[in-house]
Formats: C-alpha cells, sequence, structure tokens
C-alpha cells in the first residue's frame, strides 16, 4: 500500500519537474469517483454535478489566464469539457482520480481513497493527496504454532472497516521447511540445531518476501512466543525495523478481536513515533541548529536546498502550507504528517518543521 502513495508522488513530481515554468499556472481538479458511493451510480454522477459547480466558482480572469496559457482558440468551455469527459471514460483503479495540467498537456493519477471533489488554480494542489498519505498503513500479522502458521493482513487505512484477509493455516506464504509433518517429528525429537534451523528458514523466507515485493508497512509476530522471539531474531535488520511488536495473541484468535489488538498496537506504536520525531526536531534545533520551525523558515530552507525531511501537523492547513508541499514535492523531500497530542505540540511551534542537511 505504501509503494501505491509513493508512485503517486514520483508521477506529480516527474510532472512539476517538467513543467517549472508553468507550475504556477496550472489547474487542479479532485473527483470523488468512489463507485461504491450511490450517487456516483446514477447517470449524471454526482462528482460530475460537483465539478460543474466548481469550475463555475472560478473568477473570469483565471479562466481567459487558461484560455492564454493553451494559446489556441480553445475556449474554457472546451477545456471544462475536455476535462469531465477524461474522467468520464477513465476507468479508476482506486476511488477517486487527480488531474494536473498546464492547459497543454497534463496527467492524471488514481488515489485509494474517497475525497471531495474539488478545482484550483494556480500551484498544484496537493492537500487532497497528502491526506492519502497513511497513518497506520498494512499489517502483516503471523502467528506461529509448533505444528502451523497463521497469516493475516490487516489494511487500516481502509474507510468503513479494516480490510482483513486471512490466509488460513494450509496457504500461508512463510514457514515451509518440509510442511506439518516434518515440524511436528522435529518438535518430538526436540532437535535443537532442526528446530533453529527451522526458525532461520521461516526468517529468511519473511526477509525474501519483504525484500522482493513489500506492499506491507509494519509486522506483528504471535502465538507461540518462543518460535515468534527465535523467528524475530533471525531477521534481517531492515526487515526488523518493520516489526512492530511480538504480542502473546491466541493462534486461533477471533476477527474481531484480532482487528482490535492490532489497532491498539498501531495506535500506540504511531503516538511514540510522531512524538519521538517532534522531540528530535527540538533537540536537533537545540543543540546542532539542524532543524527549524514554521512557515517561512522551512520555505527558505526549501529555496536553499537544505532540507532532509518535513513535517507537519494534521489536519494539513493546505491554503497556509501547499506552496511548501509543491517545493518538497519538486526537491523530492519526504514529508511526515504528524497526528495526536504530538500534532497539538507542533502547532505551538508553527505547524511545519524540517530537520537540514547542516546547520544554518
Amino acid at each position: 500500500m505504501k509503494n501505491t502513495i509513493q508512485d503517486l508522488f514520483s508521477t506529480l513530481r516527474a510532472y512539476i519537474d517538467a513543467h517549472q515554468k508553468t507550475k504556477s499556472n496550472m489547474m487542479t481538479v479532485y473527483a470523488n469517483l468512489d463507485p461504491s458511493d450511490r450517487n456516483n451510480q446514477r447517470q449524471r454522477p454526482a462528482w460530475m454535478i460537483e465539478l460543474k459547480n466548481q469550475f463555475d466558482n472560478l473568477t473570469d480572469e483565471q479562466k481567459r489566464e487558461a484560455e492564454e496559457m493553451v494559446g489556441t482558440s480553445l475556449t474554457w468551455e472546451y477545456i471544462e469539457e475536455h476535462t469531465l469527459k477524461t474522467l468520464e471514460q477513465h476507468e479508476p483503479k482506486g476511488r477517486a482520480a487527480m488531474i494536473v495540467t498546464d492547459f497543454v498537456d497534463g496527467m492524471i493519477v488514481d488515489l485509494p481513497l474517497p475525497v471531495e471533489s474539488k478545482v484550483y488554480y494556480g500551484l498544484p494542489q496537493v492537500c487532497h493527496l497528502m491526506s492519502q498519505l497513511h497513518r497506520y498503513g498494512k499489517y502483516l500479522v503471523v502467528l506461529f504454532s509448533e505444528k502451523e502458521h497463521r497469516v493475516i493482513s490487516i489494511n487500516l487505512n481502509s474507510q468503513e472497516t479494516e480490510a482483513f484477509i486471512d490466509s488460513g493455516v494450509e496457504s500461508g506464504v512463510f514457514l515451509r521447511p518440509g510442511g506439518k509433518k516434518s515440524r511436528t517429528q522435529a518438535s518430538d525429537r526436540r532437535d535443537l540445531d532442526t528446530e533453529q534451523r527451522i526458525y532461520r528458514t521461516a526468517a529468511e523466507e519473511i526477509n525474501s518476501y519483504f525484500m522482493d515485493d513489500n506492499e506491507f508497512d509494519r509486522i506483528i509476530l504471535g502465538g507461540n512466543m518462543k518460535i515468534a522471539n527465535q523467528v524475530a531474531s533471525e531477521l534481517h535488520h531492515s526487515v526488523a525495523e518493520l516489526l512492530v511488536s511480538i504480542e502473546p495473541i491466541p493462534f486461533k484468535v477471533a476477527e474481531k478481536e484480532l482487528r482490535d489488538v492490532v489497532r491498539s498496537i498501531a495506535d500506540e506504536y504511531e503516538q511514540v513515533q510522531d512524538y519521538s520525531m517532534v522531540q528530535e526536531l527540538i533537540t536537533r534545533q537545540n543543540v546542532f541548529d539542524r532543524s527549524v520551525f514554521g512557515e517561512q523558515e522551512v520555505l527558505t530552507a526549501l529555496e536553499n536546498g537544505q532540507v532532509r525531511r518535513i513535517y507537519i501537523s494534521h489536519p494539513v492547513d493546505a491554503v497556509k502550507f501547499n506552496s511548501i508541499l509543491v517545493e518538497a514535492l519538486a526537491n523530492n523531500v519526504e514529508v511526515e504528517i504528524i497526528h495526536g497530542e504530538a500534532a497539538t505540540r507542533l502547532e505551538s511551534l508553527g505547524s511545519v518543521a524540517a530537520t537540514l542537511y547542516y546547520a544554518i
């Protein structure tokens, strides 16, 4: 899931980079194409009506500027009609879509979650895109027993309920050293070397899976605590960094109970991470002078090429911070969204901050 978001940013970054001269005179369109919305199932879908109203809210001056950007006899009416037709013919791979165009050429990207249908003129507006950033992400839960294992995928970012996929004990993608029979025999023999090989093999399979195609953001291990801890100790360090917790979760835990456990673990983990990041920002400024707080300070550091990473409190003030977000995209700078009490603390320091490559 996180790879999808990074792909969105990479695509938008490449477009902005190729259109530096016109990036201040672009149209950004967000369309809520969510097919599960009954209002979008009508012959004249709700998103089309909403966008037509949004187009009407643009000023005559903005529409004239758009026509001048095209530099042909094309009118604003054509631009509007062409945009709506593009969205109508688009086959979305998510629940919303975003168009960015300088009226000569443009790009369309699918968004995984619904957004409010909006039209902007000027700098590309990335506020709704930022809302697609995952706070929790997609969790992989692996539960172990002496005879089998269970693999569960839980996406905490789904809208209504967490997406829950239980691969079961037969079709799991890990722990394949020889099937249930050989593992049971190894357990019965209490052969330490054989057990260690099983742990190592399980860890190697997890390592390989995450390094080859990592669609998950975090890992939780559970079930038999001895096996879970042994497998964890054999993980590659880059994969071990994704391990949030090893919990005594019963192997046959019910779906609802597991959802609640994972949500609780994720809440605690993200709160600690966010608070640690804000504290690190303060320490970097006080000790090394390698962080800045506030809108103007961050913008100046961006213009000077000093910024390593940007931190913004949630909810993001799109009107105030859009120029920072666009510059961050253009300069390939990562953005972290800070939530909860940590966000409140960051707000008291200016709502936006940045770590720097070198001291001011």
